[in-house]
């Protein structure tokens, strides 16, 4: 019985000694959930929209595209219950490492859309009140831009909407 005893504690505490070096299961976070900041063209899209993940990982439900002097990138995510959407548009000259901001630039835009069983929220252009941008890679040759945004959007009868830590990687058709 002693010797059963013993057994006992000491898994209890290779358990406990396991829970806290980290070894024990690990939920992430809303801002892990979130793709890598990458420039290498890995097709990945994300945000926090108010704190919460939304990931875009189907690259058919990816769009970016530049023509006539004009990038217009996003993604959306439709689900059965579900049709959640963001979209940016800016115009050119763009270049990397340069932090654009909303209302200072005449042709940035940005969109978001909520559609539930309980709401549809449609947060258009002139909803946007703030928001920025920063390319972290124009790649011109082999058709990649990447880099982060936010932004904040509020409509008649819906939530307040604050985008962060946005992040894109995306390869763009010309």
């Amino acid at each position: 019985m002693r010797v059963l005893i013993i057994c006992v504690l000491f898994i209890s505490l290779g358990l406990c000694i396991s829970c806290d070096l980290g070894l024990g299961i690990h939920e992430p976070t809303e801002l892990e959930k979130l793709p890598p900041l990458t420039t290498t063209g890995e097709n990945t899209f994300g945000c926090l929209v108010n704190g919460e993940a939304f990931v875009v990982t189907n690259t058919s439900q990816q769009v970016a595209i530049f023509q006539q002097g004009q990038l217009q990138f996003g993604g959306n995510i439709d689900k059965d219950d579900l049709d959640e959407g963001l979209s940016i548009l800016i115009g050119d000259p763009i270049e990397t490492n340069k932090t654009y901001i909303y209302a200072m630039e005449p042709s940035f835009f940005m969109r978001y859309y909520l559609r539930t069983s309980a709401s549809n929220c449609r947060y258009e252009v002139e909803d946007t009140y703030k928001g920025s941008i920063t390319f972290t890679k124009i790649d011109r040759t082999n058709l990649i831009i990447s880099g982060t945004f936010e932004f904040s959007t509020v409509t008649a009868g819906c939530d307040t909407v604050k985008i962060t830590d946005g992040r894109f990687d995306m390869q763009y058709i010309p």
